[in-house]
Parts: structure tokens; C-alpha cells; sequence
């Protein structure tokens, strides 16, 4: 038993979770995000800074030691889009810039709330960020809302 809340995604459960990620991502890509990947760990002061921990912390499990650092398995994927970003200097006329992942992330949940597949301890969930201007955000909440509209319709 490797532990309650955790998923296992078997042969023919992961060729449709294969093709529910590949619409995903034509989605996505089609609608001008570019796909990325982020860590399952970072140091803990990147969820200090972000306020995650703070605010989550009843909700992320117990940090591990690497090398005398505290380091935090994700507990969500914000801090990680946004160091990104802050990586290198940026004009606006790059903006807006559009980031999807399917992010897996894992919370601390007591064994009383864990339920099937609604309530879990490990998930990937649809995760994108935009940085845009001001004046682009409407558009772009249009844009997102518009996108969840196709998604979400294909599934009936």
C-alpha cells in the first residue's frame, strides 16, 4: 500500500488521460500559451515569499532536508510561473505572455476528507498563468474564460 490519497493511473485509465492531456495542450497551444515545466520541490523561502506557506501551511506537507536547506514539495504552481517570469528582464511589448502546465501538486489532506478521486493528496491540475498590461486584461480574462468554455464543453 503506498499510502491513502495517492492515484495510480493504470494502463487504460492513463491511454484516455494521454489523449485528455494532448486536447489540453493543442487547446492551450492553439490559443497562444506556450507550454512549461516546474519542479515538484523548491526551497521553502520561494513559498515564504509568495505567502503560500503562511497561508496554506495547515494544508502542505512537512518540509525535508536537503543539505541543511528546507526544501517544500509543491503544494501549487504560482511561485514557481512567477520566478519564471522574474528571470529575465522583460518589456511590455512582450505582454501578454501565457503559461500552461499541467501541474502535479501535492496537499496534505487528513484521511477523513480523502474521497475517490475528488479529494486526493497528489493531482495534476490545469494550471496557466498570464502577465499582461492593464488595458489587456479584460481581453484576456475573455480569452481565458473562453478557453474554459471549450474545454469544458467537449466533455459534455
Amino acid at each position: 500500500d503506498a499510502g491513502g490519497g495517492l492515484v495510480f493511473w493504470h494502463p487504460k485509465g492513463s491511454v484516455i488521460r494521454s489523449k485528455v492531456e494532448e486536447f489540453w495542450k493543442s487547446a492551450h497551444t492553439d490559443n497562444g500559451y506556450d507550454i512549461v515545466y516546474t519542479p515538484h520541490v523548491a526551497n521553502l523561502d520561494l513559498w515564504k515569499t509568495s505567502g503560500h506557506f503562511d497561508f496554506y501551511q495547515e494544508g502542505m506537507f512537512d518540509q525535508m532536508d536537503v543539505e541543511g536547506d528546507q526544501y517544500q514539495i509543491k503544494p501549487m504552481n504560482c511561485p514557481f510561473h512567477c520566478l519564471m517570469y522574474s528571470d529575465e528582464l522583460r518589456s511590455y511589448r512582450d505582454l501578454p505572455i501565457r503559461w500552461a502546465e499541467l501541474g502535479t501538486v501535492y496537499r496534505y489532506e487528513r484521511s477523513g476528507t480523502l474521497h475517490g478521486l475528488m479529494r486526493v493528496r497528489g493531482f495534476t491540475q490545469d494550471d496557466a498563468h498570464v502577465f499582461c498590461l492593464p488595458d489587456q486584461l479584460q481581453d484576456e480574462i475573455v480569452a481565458v474564460l473562453d478557453l474554459t468554455e471549450q474545454i469544458l464543453s467537449r466533455f459534455g
